[in-house]
């Protein structure tokens, strides 16, 4: 046993030193006396009990006298050194944690960290009289705070309540209805960084009111220290108006982001900015983008670039071997339409490369024409040989095999290669000239030149066309006006971004499909080019440059904000640059806070850059989160809340809350009306709702994907004429609602619900990440139309075609009405019996030459038929 100033070195063989400080012994050493010998025991303040053995007993009560001694002169010395930081450490507390105000985490935290070293000393009680009385009041009254975790959460949560009934008044009367307890606890809680999660209906844009309201009827923030932020013109002037109503407040700031970047731009140049008209006006910028890439195709160098890129980089490759099941392939098939120079579509890349080969080289060829001998049976359709070369009666066969004579996963092998053999007999039999080519010569990147040496030798002439002549036919495709219109979408997202030819580079260099990137942002280049160009001849800004020039003055410090109350509305539409700009914003001044009213649950504008992952990351972009949840609508009945929260949570990635509703019903809310009659199922759902109706002021909203499915309001409403009919997106009916809601277009592919469209990989790069959960936007999306109604919705769908999403809702016994609409023009049930070929079609009943039979409803991508009904309930 050895002494030093703090403490006490107990030293065994063979094991390290222990020491114990007399900060936690304390004065308690206790003599234990022996037969033979002493015993030293030491109680620690933790509990611990440590006896060292084996002292002689004219030695065990001088060694504790030593210790006693030592052990109080250190404590002694020890605190009387504490109490000028145990001063500072009280005067602070006694300010910031007076309950007079909300302790926000980065003051605590600050607060703990500068004062952690006081811990030991002001938790041993037993000790605080070596100190005055004045610093024992001081330690006594820092101690909760340094010894327990949740002793701030305490106070705050003492200073919710008081400001709850202090502003009871207030909540009451702020909005038309008084606001809910959730709404009220929102508006008060006061972290530096504050979300709140509101469903449907919750009521965002009245916590957003209240608590604006808040901040300035408690005196926590004036007129000219709020600032909040709406996505669009009509949003922010609704806001504006609303608190002009409520508030009887004319001079808050209220703006969109793009006003905001215009007014930091403003303050910094002195002059109000001039905006270019292709900023306000999509169809002039596109117009813009077509007249430059049709100037560019005067430079030889752009225009065989472009020929290259049409020939070579329209479509991603991916080989049939990649994909595991026919539906899987036909997926990719429905995506991206492989259509040839030549106008047609095709069946596999390989093919599309073969065909505009065959018409660069100026070959006549047709596709898939029936052979010269007619092979057609009461069981087989007539023989279609991929291709025929008309002016040297050749046939070409493209064959889907690899070195090995393996075919895709999907395909039966054996009766494809049958297949193989029966074709090569049949043009052995009547000697017609076959060349055959295989999917391994494109694995090997000698497709066209084996094709190529083939013709050769078949004697078939090659008279290459200009490009000139292939801009043309392009032309006539619509092919260059699909190309401007990309890169017109490009050149926003891009500058949306915050991004540098540079660094699109970099991204293309990441990519999966680099060629093909590169290839597109060097034609992209020289349009931004020219773009930015005529933005500086003409000294203008578009939409975002105001967001991109007002982070950099921000972010510079050229512009201060006098900003310290932040509010953002529909935060779930934030994008990373929108992001960057509050995140610059908050930085200028610690005191700053934040507050943002979302739902993760409604974020549906990622083709736009909305980025969902940073409300759901809120924490990991802003830090320490104060997090509320909305959780009472009153919008829609229980049992539409029920089904479509169950529905979106299917992803797990979604953020997790549960919403009350304010009305309950006890039967099923939403119906499924089969029908492969769209006019039909609107008409009986718009009877049904007739009848119902209670007043002549009924709503109802007819929803779909897509604008093209709008049906004739005129003819509807004359129909219904005390039925108030409206038509809308369901992008467009964000935010809206109804008495009733009418769901149209519930079919699969690229234009049902969900949208089966692919995000061309140019554009899917200058987003953010796509969610790794199959469809999780358009997931989102349906939530957002079923949670439109007040009291019921309709789901229109064909069964013979139905969407994943009615199955899902059918296969998974979902509370919904499936037999309300029965008879004539009325499906029993959706299609059931899946197609043993692709593995993700249903059989449906057709009709033929030879009568009824029964094919897969994904034809003609795939074209399994069978006679008999087998297991197919119709």
């Amino acid at each position: 046993m050895t002494l030093d100033k703090s403490g006490v070195v107990l030293s065994r063989k063979k094991s390290p030193a222990t020491k114990i400080a007399f900060l936690t012994a304390g004065l308690d050493f206790v003599v234990e006396r022996g037969y033979f010998w002493d015993a030293l025991v030491i109680h620690t303040e933790d509990g611990h009990v440590i006896r060292f053995g084996g002292i002689a007993k004219d030695q065990s009560q001088k060694i504790k006298s030593k210790l006693d001694s030592q052990a109080q002169s250190y404590i002694k010395r020890y605190y009387q050194t504490l109490v000028p930081d145990l001063k500072q450490a009280y005067l602070q507390a006694a300010f910031l944690f007076n309950g007079q105000r909300y302790i926000r985490y980065p003051i605590a935290r600050q607060w703990l960290k500068t004062h952690e070293h006081l811990r030991d000393g002001v938790c041993r009680q037993d000790l605080l009289r070596y100190l005055n009385n004045e610093a024992a009041l001081w330690a006594e009254f820092i101690r909760p705070f340094l010894d327990n975790a949740h002793h701030i959460g305490l106070i705050n949560e003492t200073y919710i309540q008081t400001q709850l009934s202090r502003y009871q008044g207030y909540f009451d009367q702020v909005e038309s209805n008084p606001l809910t307890d959730k709404q009220r606890k929102a508006c008060v809680i006061d972290e530096q960084n504050n979300l709140v999660l509101a469903g449907a209906g919750t009521g965002k844009t009245s916590t957003m009111i209240g608590r604006a309201g808040y901040l300035l009827k408690s005196g926590l923030a004036t007129t000219d220290k709020i600032l909040m932020l709406a996505y669009a013109n009509k949003a922010a002037k609704e806001m504006e108006q609303r608190i002009q109503q409520k508030l009887a407040i004319n001079t808050l700031t209220v703006k969109t982001f793009h006003a905001l970047g215009k007014q930091i731009i403003t303050k910094v140049e002195g002059a109000v900015p001039a905006i270019n008209k292709m900023a306000e006006d999509g169809a002039l910028r596109a117009k813009f983008v077509d007249d430059q890439i049709k100037q560019f195709l005067l430079d030889d160098r752009y225009k065989s670039r472009l020929v290259t890129y049409f020939i070579r980089f329209t479509y991603p490759y991916k080989s049939k071997f990649a994909f595991k099941t026919l539906g899987a392939y036909n997926q990719y098939i429905l995506e991206n339409e492989l259509r040839t120079l030549q106008g047609e579509l095709v069946k596999s890349y390989e093919e599309c490369e073969i065909a505009n080969y065959l018409y660069r080289q100026g070959v006549a060829y047709r596709y898939e024409a029936n052979y010269e001998v007619n092979t057609a049976s009461p069981d087989y359709k007539a023989y279609q040989p991929d291709f025929y070369l008309p002016e040297y009666a050749i046939y070409i066969e493209h064959f889907a095999v690899n070195e090995r004579n393996e075919t895709p996963p999907f395909m039966d092998r054996a009766k494809y290669l049958e297949g193989m053999a029966w074709k090569r007999a049949l043009h052995g039999t009547h000697q017609t000239r076959l060349i055959e080519t295989y999917s391994y010569q494109k694995h090997q990147g000698v497709l066209t030149q084996v094709l190529r040496a083939r013709l050769l030798e078949a004697g078939v002439n090659f008279r290459p066309l200009a490009d000139d002549v292939l801009l043309t036919q392009l032309h006539q495709l619509g092919e260059i006006s699909k190309f401007s219109e990309l890169i017109a979408n490009v050149l926003v997202l891009f500058k949306a971004a915050y991004l540098s030819i540079p660094s699109l580079g970099h991204l293309a260099q990441r990519h999966e499909d680099k060629e093909r990137m590169l290839a597109a942002a060097k034609l992209f280049e020289p349009v931004y080019e020219a773009y930015q160009q005529q933005l500086r001849m003409t000294e203008t800004i578009d939409f975002d440059d105001m967001i991109s020039t007002a982070i950099a003055y921000v972010e510079s410090g050229q512009y201060q904000s006098a900003y310290r109350y932040i509010l953002v509305d529909e935060f779930q539409d934030i994008s990373a640059s929108r992001a960057r700009l509050v995140k610059a914003l908050l930085a200028q001044n610690s005191d700053n806070s934040l507050f943002c009213v979302g739902d993760d649950w409604q974020s549906i504008y990622r083709f736009a850059g909305s980025d969902v992952s940073i409300t759901k990351d809120f924490e990991k972009h802003f830090g320490f989160t104060a997090t509320n949840v909305l959780d009472k609508t009153f919008r829609f009945n229980n049992k539409i809340g029920e089904l479509a929260a169950r529905f979106v949570n299917q992803n797990p990635a979604q953020l997790e809350k549960t919403i009350h509703s304010a009305r309950m019903v006890n039967k099923s809310a939403v119906s499924l009306i089969k029908t492969a009659s769209e006019a039909t199922g609107i008409n009986a759902a718009l009877t049904a709702i007739y009848q119902k109706q209670a007043g002549s002021s009924t709503s109802v909203l007819i929803l779909a994907r897509f604008s093209f499915k709008k049906p004739d309001l005129s003819d509807l409403k004359q129909q219904f004429p005390s039925l108030n009919i409206e038509f809308m997106t369901v992008h467009a009916a964000k935010g809206k609602e109804a008495d009733y809601v009418i769901i149209v277009g519930l079919e699969h592919g690229k234009h049902g619900f969900p949208s089966e469209k692919s995000t061309h990989p140019l554009l899917d790069m200058l987003l953010p990440k796509a969610e790794d959960f199959k469809h999780a936007e358009e997931r989102r999306l349906f939530y957002v139309a079923l949670t439109r109604a007040r009291h019921h919705v309709y789901l229109l769908a064909d069964g013979n075609k139905a969407s994943g999403f009615i199955r899902e809702l059918v296969d998974n016994n979902y509370d919904i009405l499936t037999d309300e609409f029965t008879g004539k023009g009325f499906q029993k049930q959706l299609a059931d019996t899946p197609c043993k070929c692709c593995k993700t079609g249903y059989l449906v009943e057709r009709k033929g030459p030879h009568g009824v039979f029964f094919g897969c409803n994904q034809y003609p991508l795939c074209n399994y038929t069978q006679k008999t009904p087998s297991t197919v309930r119709r």
